[in-house]
């Protein structure tokens, strides 16, 4: 499950927005509980989209971003709980590269943004070799 405050919601609903018509990311910050599969989130932290020819239905995070913001986290006694990107008119539902590049324990938050408005979002976790809907709790 992941716990995550509706600020951060907003936060990605506003990057998403201005991003558009390109899909936005970035990475979710916060503690992790393993034993109850519980992530609570903090902070979200925008990075730029890597995938310049695609970047209306892909992104990318370069490894000098994902190093940078795991530093940011450690100094701050936190880590990347998961990653967060839009999905530009089309469903908040994980693609194929989505799936391509998950990993465990991580989560995905996808955020549909239709004609520049945010809308729908869920977040998801992966499951074996697959994705499922995770239970989220606003706090």
């Amino acid at each position: 499950m992941l716990r995550i405050k509706k600020e951060l919601i907003h936060q990605i609903e506003k990057q998403g927005e201005e991003g558009y018509p390109y899909e936005i990311c970035g990475f979710i910050l916060g503690e992790i509980d393993y034993e109850n599969d519980l992530r609570t989130a903090v902070e979200v932290v925008q990075v730029e989209n890597q995938n310049k020819e695609r970047a209306n239905d892909r992104f990318e995070i370069h490894p000098k971003d994902y190093l940078r913001v795991e530093r940011y986290a450690d100094e701050k006694g936190i880590q990347i709980i998961g990653i967060y990107h839009t999905h530009p008119d089309h469903p908040d539902r994980p693609s194929e590269t989505d799936l391509r590049f998950a990993q465990p324990d991580m989560s995905y938050i996808i955020m549909s943004v239709k004609n520049g408005k945010a809308s729908d979002w869920r977040s998801w976790k992966l499951e074996g070799s697959g994705f499922v809907q995770e239970e989220v709790e606003i706090i």
